[in-house]
């Protein structure tokens, strides 16, 4: 099997080698950046939460807070 892949990686040309790797950088960067999205959205999410319940809630009646 390695040797079908070194075979075939031998086979091509630069353009389709750089094509190929250029794909593979963008696919990791990819992953990361949902990673990245995956961990943050919630925390956006629950924090834009809490400053509207903060504003619209405990503002307007402060022994809530005592």
């Amino acid at each position: 099997m390695i040797e079908k892949i070194t075979g075939y990686w031998q086979e091509l040309t630069d353009d389709n080698r750089l094509l190929i790797k250029q794909i593979g950088v963008a696919t990791i960067a990819l992953y990361v950046v949902f990673q990245l999205v995956g961990f943050l959205l919630p925390i956006a999410i629950t924090g834009y939460t809490c400053y509207w319940v903060y504003k619209n809630a405990l503002t307007e009646n402060p022994r809530v807070m005592k």
